[in-house]
């Protein structure tokens, strides 16, 4: 490998930006979001219920707010809008219903539905059990205070209360039950928060975080490069060697996912800091050992490489609910191209090498699934005639992800 790409700008800051801005209100802009499905539902759903946005060549301006009665609102398979969305419905007079494809709605919402209805927010499910999409909000003034929330499944919890606490009476105090996942992405919100004039704290041990009341102010926020898509070109390099230059990122990042520079560094390769963003010099000679609990999104491509290297993942047991099951679908396809990959005790394991390595004849489909589309771009590095089913996928999160790899890849438009 050998060259340069450019990643989009980070899909989490700027739906957490979306989001701010909308509720600061007229005078805020986000600056090179990223353009592709997810944050387009979001934008939309958040028009739909009265913040409206308008998405102007590179950037989206808050244009004021309308009286709206009621909606329906479709968020595909975007959990973080849609957990977003949920927390501005609660507090937000009118009657919405929110849902998404079959995917989203087999994935948690539960604990993010009894805190706000610890809030006095009036949700419902509507198929018995634990509650999950399609809900039912009968939005109505809530004035904040002091809730539990149980993050195990999800930090996007967590940020979708944080997201609503400035717009609140007396804030959002919450109390965690457990230690949340992917942590990191708190930072973010808090982050973006600031920006638009916010104020977030946390008690020395994590456990207890708070978004302080008096609302947003409008501001400009600029996205930065994404990280979680740094990742695959990275891989590509750490797998089959060669030098690789991510333009657009930057290793003085909040974004968790930056961790899988040093990542792979410590498997053997090399990185730096380039004008235009980081390079990393390949190929990994060690095995690579990461607890990923809170980088999830980085176990795509950093199966490939493991695959390929050897080593030892862990912090998994949150992939089941991403946008596939990440961890049964990225095993089923390695074994698939030959490679000797497994789980133990909840951890991806591997022994290594390429020795009998060979494309199936059939596409492998990555169950819907961006990441997993772009991890086997990765594996096609090193395994000649692979062929991913449902390439369109990957538009979830960088929509021109199979022009920029055949560039840098050298295959020929």
């Amino acid at each position: 490998m050998s060259g340069r790409i450019a990643v989009p700008p980070s899909k989490s800051l700027t739906q957490r930006a979306l989001v701010a801005a909308a509720c600061a209100g007229v005078g805020s802009r986000v600056v090179r979001p990223l353009d592709a499905e997810d944050p387009r539902l979001l934008a939309a759903a958040l028009t739909t219920i009265g913040l409206r946005l308008r998405w102007q060549g590179d950037e989206v301006l808050a244009s004021g707010r309308d009286a709206v009665a009621g909606a329906e609102l479709f968020l595909g398979n975007n959990g973080t809008g849609a957990r977003f969305l949920l927390a501005q419905l609660a507090a937000l007079p009118g009657e919405w219903r929110l849902d998404g494809v079959p995917r989203l709605r087999e994935r948690p919402f539960g604990a993010l539905v009894r805190a706000l209805s610890g809030l006095g927010a009036d949700i419902a499910a509507e198929s018995p059990g634990e509650p999950r999409l399609p809900l039912r909000v009968h939005g109505r003034s809530l004035v904040g205070g002091r809730v539990r929330l149980d993050p195990s499944a999800s930090s996007q919890f967590v940020s979708a209360l944080l997201m609503l606490g400035p717009c609140l009476r007396d804030g959002v105090e919450i109390v965690l039950e457990a230690a949340p996942p992917s942590r990191p992405y708190m930072a973010l919100t808090a982050e973006v928060l600031a920006a638009f004039g916010g104020r977030c704290e946390s008690a020395e041990d994590g456990r207890v975080v708070r978004a302080a009341p008096g609302g947003l102010r409008p501001a400009t926020f600029v996205v930065e490069g994404d990280w979680s898509a740094a990742a695959f070109p990275l891989a590509a390099a750490a797998v089959a060697g060669g030098e690789v230059e991510v333009a657009g990122v930057r290793l003085d990042t909040r974004q968790g996912d930056a961790v899988v520079a040093g990542i792979l560094v410590e498997a053997g390769c090399a990185v730096h800091a380039t004008a235009k963003g980081v390079a990393l010099v390949g190929p990994a000679v060690r095995p690579v050992v990461a607890d990923l609990r809170d980088t999830p999104d980085l176990f795509p491509a950093l199966a490939v490489v493991t695959a390929v290297a050897g080593g030892r993942l862990t912090g998994l047991s949150g992939l089941a609910a991403k946008e596939s099951d990440r961890l049964e679908v990225m095993v089923a396809h390695l074994r698939a191209l030959g490679f000797r990959v497994g789980v133990e005790g909840g951890a991806f394991t591997s022994p290594g090498g390429l020795t009998g390595i060979v494309a199936p004849a059939s596409a492998l489909a990555p169950a819907g699934d961006h990441r997993v589309a772009m991890a086997l771009a990765v594996a096609g590095a090193v395994v000649p005639g692979v062929r991913v089913a449902d390439p369109e996928c990957v538009a979830k999160s960088w929509p021109g992800f199979w022009a920029c790899w055949d560039e840098l890849v050298g295959v020929a438009p």
